[in-house]
């Protein structure tokens, strides 16, 4: 980057986790218009121009360096659609941001940058949201300084009335995901940085000369926001990860019509060896009550084989999802531990049996990161298994029933949980995330059952007493060893059962 001079004293001192700015507008004076007649060279131009700013990271503020490019049209036509191309926006860390970054266990970092700025025409002025710059993985240096760099498209600014239209810099964010050399989060595992020009210098980035339409009705600047489009998530709603974890031939690229979503193909990575505890609550919906999992079971995660960049535009964000596995531990087998529970068989017989959940293959994990609304550096994970489900030592009413070694579910039981939490500006994790665990809700599905009864068929017994589905599902993880948290090794701590 060039040099850049600035005066007058530092800026207040801010830092926050900001909201997404909203979609595409159509700008100032500035309205939609159908077009002129008129013909106008629109040859374009490059700019390229740095800025002097100070940047704000937890441990304080930093001087960096800005430099936006784009190409814009030299003139247009009043009512014609301006467009800037090829926008490019570059914020230089200087060595002591770079080595807070580093100082989080940060190896690699990307994301979004997001400049606010300002277009003019006279006396009249609108924001400028040029808020999807996606920023691309790169290593940061062992020392000195780093540049993250986003580039994306813009909105159009419609003008109608003649006159330059001038566009001016503003405050930039970067949304910044953070992984360690392994790929797996940092802690917190996201943050957001917040710049400010200096003040005292020319933050014009570039002007169009617009050639006025006879007759055109010169309306005041106004912003066309676009109403919500059907699907679109409600304020405060996550962004939607990738809905499954790569297997077999990965995706490739993934870019739809404009205004669509952007899924970059997973990236397969040496997974990082976990392991915690879990334990929890299984409600049974036909016998209104629940099986107490009060023996945490031993969970073996394969965290981070796989990650993966998506960005929906209408949700003006970048999601950020790391592809786990896990599976369990009990007895040599992939099994939590045994669950002995008493039901009320139809309402009135008291019926007590051992349940084994087994696993059929490893759970699959996925776990998407993103910057919410509300400030936070929110995750939600979604973990899906499947789980036979093998009934013994029975009896009803104190009495032995012998229902056989092979009483189990006909096919493998199918649960689905989700865990939501998020870090605040202070890195503390609240609610659930995968690395210091907490609550996960879902439901279950319990098939049908086979092979249950020697002396007598007992299949129907159990198929009608417990096979169905909307089986609420709560689970409490405990956090987990992992060569990020040697804290908490080699036996971490059981997590007590919220219900």
């Amino acid at each position: 980057m060039g040099n850049s001079t600035s005066g007058g004293n530092p800026r207040r001192r801010t830092w926050a986790r900001t909201a997404s700015i909203g979609a595409t507008v159509l700008v100032a004076g500035l309205v939609p218009g159908t077009g002129t007649g008129i013909a106008v060279d629109e040859g374009v131009r490059p700019v390229d121009v740095d800025f002097a700013y100070r940047c704000a990271l937890p441990g304080g503020e930093h001087p960096a360096e800005v430099r936006v490019s784009a190409a814009l049209p030299q003139q247009a036509a009043a009512g014609r659609p301006v467009r800037p191309t090829d926008v490019r926006v570059a914020v230089r860390l200087p060595a002591e941001a770079v080595a807070e970054l580093g100082a989080l266990g940060a190896a690699t970092a990307n994301g979004a940058v997001r400049l606010t700025g300002r277009v003019a025409q006279g006396d009249d002025t609108a924001d400028l949201p040029w808020t999807r710059l996606t920023a691309p993985d790169r290593a940061l240096p062992a020392t000195g300084p780093y540049t993250v760099e986003g580039a994306g498209g813009v909105p159009t600014v419609t003008a109608s009335a003649g006159g330059d239209l001038t566009f001016s810099t503003g405050p930039v964010t970067l949304d910044l995901l953070l992984r360690q050399a392994d790929s797996t989060p940092t802690t917190p595992p996201g943050l957001s940085v917040t710049c400010e020009p200096e003040p005292d210098q020319d933050l014009t980035i570039g002007r169009v000369a617009v050639l006025a339409a006879p007759g055109a009705d010169e309306r005041p600047p106004a912003v066309d926001e676009p109403s919500p489009r059907p699907g679109d998530p409600a304020d405060g709603a996550a962004p939607a990860p990738p809905p499954r974890p790569p297997t077999g031939e990965e995706p490739g690229h993934r870019t739809g019509p404009a205004g669509e979503c952007v899924e970059e193909p997973p990236t397969p990575q040496d997974p990082v060896p976990s392991h915690g505890y879990i334990a929890g609550f299984a409600n049974v919906l036909k016998l209104g009550s629940a099986m107490f999992i009060k023996d945490p079971g031993l969970m073996k995660v394969d965290m981070a084989k796989a990650t993966q960049t998506y960005q929906c535009p209408r949700d003006d964000g970048l999601v950020f999802t790391m592809y786990s596995d896990a599976t369990f531990a009990y007895d040599g087998k992939p099994q939590l531990p045994p669950v002995r529970s008493t039901f009320l068989t139809f309402g009135f017989m008291p019926t007590t049996a051992t349940a084994e959940f087994t696993l059929d293959a490893p759970m699959e994990i996925a776990t998407g990161s993103y910057f919410s609304p509300d400030g936070q550096f929110s995750e939600v994970t979604k973990g899906t298994a499947k789980l036979w489900v093998r009934l013994r030592d029975v009896k009803v009413n104190g009495t032995p029933l012998d229902v056989g070694p092979a009483c189990r579910t006909a096919r493998p039981m199918e649960l689905s949980l989700t865990g939501r939490g998020s870090y605040d500006a202070e890195g503390r994790p609240h609610g659930y995330t995968v690395v210091t665990g907490g609550p996960l809700t879902g439901t279950a599905t319990i098939p049908a059952f086979r092979g249950c009864g020697v002396t007598e068929d007992l299949d129907r017994l159990f198929t009608a007493s417990l096979s169905g589905g909307g089986n609420h599902t709560k689970m409490t993880q405990g956090v987990l060893c992992s060569p990020g948290q040697p804290e908490h090794c080699p036996d971490p701590p059981k997590p007590k059962p919220e219900r």
